[in-house]
């Protein structure tokens, strides 16, 4: 069975790399490294790292030094971390995950990015109104699509994984990157979803390819906004989306636009995973697509499922529910495609829990684990991982 575990070049840098994956493999005993290579801005509390404690992450970075043949058809240039020392610094971690025997999977966050959204505002998603979103690119601009294939290739060809995560190449939620928010006022979840739908150019034009007509359906949508935003909800105005909800919207129009922007996003996707094939037999792998997510995404698992080796979910703590939902994954998706237990921190409660819930996992089907993450769990929870190893062994 598959058994990875995430972690950030700085977990493994800071603690000395070969003493890093010596804990990995003797102490938690994994089998994989899902080592990230581009990645976002977050605050990091390190509980063993030797080094620092929290580590204040950058607006959006690369952890390796691209090349620029890849990139001489988009503007957009990726940011070099500041951790990096030297040319050969991803290269060495990575030579020494494979020289270990793990499984070494390349983790790239994509179009979740502060810096570059800021650096280039005219390729970050667009509001109705208009204002750029400075902490998310767009899938329909040529640009960034570029910028997506020539970040995939530098990074696949240079490193040569045996998998590739895929994270935030689709578009993204409302909130996705708020910075300290301060959101007090009520905001329905229908108009949490509008404000959330990218109206770039490129957008637009995708929807009029579509035969929609995209500036009389921004303008409903800018009115709708305009005139319930201030206001306060009433209690049966914030229910979750549904689906008839969807598809009635705006006459129709507002499903019209989501499947267009689902073309969007799948056709990149589409490009991408052909970029990685094209250096071998590469698992692509990202979280489990459905209609819901697929809804602010636009990766649907008609679209999407068919390109992806692997996916992860979070497992129910039922095991009959585990299995039941399990079951409906597996009906929508090909038969090849391996189901990965995602386990994060809440999950991890305990040595005797924490084996009971990876044997649940197993007995209920998946194909594996992930663990999230190294440098962010403390000792004791990756001695607790090891315990439960002959689950996977």
């Amino acid at each position: 069975m598959i058994a990875t575990i995430f972690t950030y070049p700085w977990d493994l840098h800071d603690e000395g790399v070969d003493r890093a994956l010596g804990v990995i493999t003797d102490v938690a005993g994994v089998n994989g490294v899902s080592l990230a290579v581009s990645y976002h801005i977050s605050t990091y509390f390190l509980p063993h790292n030797p080094v620092r404690k929290l580590y204040y992450g950058e607006h959006g970075a690369v952890y390796f030094h691209p090349e620029e043949k890849h990139y001489n058809k988009t503007k957009i240039r990726p940011q070099v971390s500041h951790v990096v020392e030297g040319e050969d610094y991803l290269k060495e971690i990575v030579r020494k995950i494979k020289d270990r025997g793990l499984e070494f999977t390349t983790w790239i966050v994509y179009f979740y990015n502060h810096h570059l959204a800021r650096t280039y505002p005219d390729c970050a998603k667009a509001d109705v109104f208009g204002n750029p979103y400075l902490s998310q690119l767009c899938p329909a601009n040529p640009d960034v699509r570029n910028y997506a294939l020539a970040l995939t290739e530098d990074i696949v060809s240079n490193y040569r994984p045996e998998a590739v995560v895929i994270e935030s190449l689709s578009y993204l939620h409302f909130e996705y990157g708020f910075l300290n928010p301060k959101v007090y006022a009520e905001i329905t979840q229908f108009c949490r979803f509008l404000m959330g739908i990218c109206f770039c150019p490129h957008c637009l034009e995708a929807a009029d390819r579509a035969g929609m007509d995209a500036d009389g359906f921004q303008d409903k949508v800018a009115d709708f906004l305009e005139e319930n935003l201030p206001r306060n909800p009433t209690p049966d105005e914030n229910k979750p989306i549904s689906s008839e909800l969807i598809d009635k919207a705006f006459g129709g129009d507002l499903k019209k636009y989501l499947d267009a922007r689902g073309h969007t996003a799948t056709s990149l996707l589409e490009e991408v995973a052909r970029v990685v094939r094209s250096y071998g037999d590469i698992a692509i792998a990202m979280g489990m697509p459905s209609e819901t997510s697929g809804r602010i995404t636009g990766l649907r698992p008609e679209g999407a499922s068919h390109l992806l080796n692997r996916v992860f979910t979070h497992p129910l703590d039922d095991p009959t529910k585990m299995r039941e939902a399990l079951a409906e994954w597996r009906r929508s998706l090909p038969a090849e495609v391996k189901i990965l237990a995602q386990i994060n921190p809440e999950h991890i409660k305990g040595r005797e829990d924490l084996s009971a819930r990876l044997k649940a996992c197993r007995d209920a089907g998946y194909n594996g684990f992930t663990f999230y993450n190294y440098g962010l769990l403390r000792m004791e929870h990756l001695e607790w991982i090891g315990a439960a190893r002959e689950v996977w062994a």
